[in-house]
This record gives structure tokens, C-alpha cells and sequence, in this order.
């Protein structure tokens, strides 16, 4: 039922596999935030990988992730970004079924994301028309304004995250792991 949603909004296998594509960038601008938050709420708890120089790395991930969000092109971006707000009722259900336990938690953590979606496909829709905008920000300066909002976003995000108890569960799993098993 799904992918026959999607085939009637997307119209053939190329628009929907720029669809993904573009989704699956979004799922990617996570990963630079939280490594650096799990390093900060977490810093001695034990990595397979311990990548060197992540605090100058990661914002640097996340500004290109931003860039190749906003290459996509308007009106893709636009739709990429629907299709995540569409998404929130899910969770919102999902929330509520767990009793809304840590909301103002959860919400003080995503409220940075919540608002870079928006902002990545206003300014997509203002931007250079060699990328699908209005062409009211003048091609050069859209992509300098893009990475700019995105360093920001991503210095927001990693400001709100914080110590979980999923952090405390793997930091116990870990210390188990460490120790070998126990007869």
C-alpha cells in the first residue's frame, strides 16, 4: 500500500529514487550531531571506533549533508521535507501510547530539527534557479547561505542533546562486554 502511495505522488521509479535518495540524507544529518552529544554526555564509555578529530569533522558532515539537501533542487526538497512533517503524527501516536513520558525531553532535543527542515526548504525555495528556487538569493550566495544555516542548526543540535538512560543501558551493556562473561 505504500509504495503505491508513493508511485501516485511520484510519478515513476526516477523521482522516487530521488525521493529516497534525498530522504536517505536526511537520515544521515543525525549521525554527525549525535556522535559529538554521545561523546560529551558520555565520554568514557567504550567505541569500537574512536574517529580523531570529530569536533572538526562532524559540523564539517553535517554542513555538506545540508548542501546535498539543498542540491536536490526545489520543489524536491520540499516534498522530502512534507513527507517527514506527514510522518509526525505516527510518532505523536507512538508518544502518546507511552504515556508521553519525557515529551518536554524529547521535544527540547528535536526542536532544532523540527526547525531546520523548514528553514533548508525556504531557503530551496528562494535560492538560485540553477537549483529549482525563486532566484532570490543570487546563485553562490544560496550555497553559502545553506551551509552557514546548516553550521548553525548543527551547533544548535548538539547544544540540546543530553545524558538519556538509553545512554546508561548501553554504558552498562558496554561495562558487561568489557568484562567478558560472567560465570
Amino acid at each position: 500500500a505504500v509504495a503505491y502511495i508513493f508511485l501516485f505522488f511520484f510519478r515513476g521509479w526516477g523521482q522516487l529514487a530521488a525521493v529516497i535518495s534525498v530522504a536517505t540524507v536526511i537520515s544521515y544529518l543525525t549521525g554527525p550531531v549525535s556522535a559529538v552529544v554521545l561523546r560529551r554526555t558520555a565520554p568514557d564509555m567504550h567505541r569500537p571506533l574512536r574517529l580523531p578529530g570529530l569536533h572538526l569533522l562532524a559540523p564539517l558532515a553535517f554542513m555538506f549533508a545540508t548542501l546535498v539537501l539543498y542540491w536536490a533542487r526545489w520543489p524536491l526538497t520540499g516534498w522530502i521535507i512534507l513527507l517527514m512533517v506527514v510522518a509526525l503524527p505516527v510518532w505523536m501516536y507512538y508518544e502518546a501510547k507511552r504515556g508521553w513520558e519525557d515529551i518536554k525531553l524529547h521535544m527540547r532535543g528535536a526542536w532544532w530539527m523540527v526547525c531546520y527542515l523548514p528553514t533548508i526548504a525556504l531557503l530551496s525555495w528562494l535560492g538560485s534557479s540553477q537549483f529549482g528556487g525563486l532566484d532570490l538569493i543570487p546563485y553562490g550566495w544560496d550555497q553559502a547561505t545553506v551551509a552557514v544555516a546548516g553550521l548553525g542548526f548543527y551547533f544548535w543540535g548538539m547544544r540540546t542533546g543530553w545524558h538519556t538512560q538509553h545512554v546508561e543501558s548501553a554504558r552498562a551493556l558496554s561495562m558487561e562486554g568489557a568484562m567478558g562473561p560472567s560465570n
